[in-house]
């Protein structure tokens, strides 16, 4: 029905409550940005943060064991966190990340909002946020998704664009996330380095 906020998937033919609030969404984003996590682990983290049916990702595990359909409640996940936009996007390289990106995402949408910090609210659906996201205007965060896009396709940065992209090109670069283990050589040779340095 035009302008209702699904609070509800069906799944294997049942209609199981969703938890809906945005922040939901953007802790799966997180797990499936943590290369830590298999893309099994990911999926079933995944629908017990989504669906209210399940305190555990044990719970998950259980529930396949009882006819449970992983594979439609991921379909229904997707459909879910894409607001019921399932035509096919041509896959392109990443402009931004939920992760790394955070403060100027909230930044952003907090402006679209007429300055409301949305962090502060206790509920906010997913869809709604969404559509704050997508009124994001110029800013910071348009900026850089702007030379990233522009880096990504190839393409040659404006004379501003350059100076800004020299002078915070840890803000601007896109890196894969670490595995744990990297994380900890990384800090290894940092701790090395400080105390060569030092």
């Amino acid at each position: 029905m035009i302008g209702c906020l699904p609070e509800s998937l069906e799944v294997c033919g049942v209609e199981r409550p969703i938890r809906s609030d945005y922040r939901n969404v953007l802790q799966v984003f997180e797990m499936f940005d943590d290369p830590d996590f298999d893309q099994r682990d990911k999926w079933e983290m995944a629908i017990y943060l989504i669906f209210a049916d399940f305190s555990c990702a044990d719970d998950v595990e259980a529930a396949v064991l009882e006819g449970f359909d992983v594979n439609e409640a991921a379909e229904r996940l997707i459909w879910f966190i894409s607001a019921g936009d399932m035509s096919g996007r041509e896959k392109q390289l990443p402009v931004y990340s939920w992760v790394k990106d955070e403060q100027m995402i909230f930044s952003a949408v907090n402006k679209v909002c007429s300055g409301r910090e949305v962090r502060s609210d206790p509920y906010i659906h997913w869809w709604t946020f969404l559509g704050y996201f997508n009124e994001v205007g110029e800013g910071t965060f348009s900026f850089v998704v702007g030379i990233r896009d522009k880096l990504n396709k190839g393409k040659k940065l404006e004379k501003h664009e350059q100076e800004f992209y020299r002078k915070n090109r840890d803000l601007v670069d896109m890196r894969p996330p670490m595995t744990e283990e990297e994380r900890r050589a990384e800090e290894e040779y940092n701790a090395l380095l400080d105390e060569v340095l030092g």
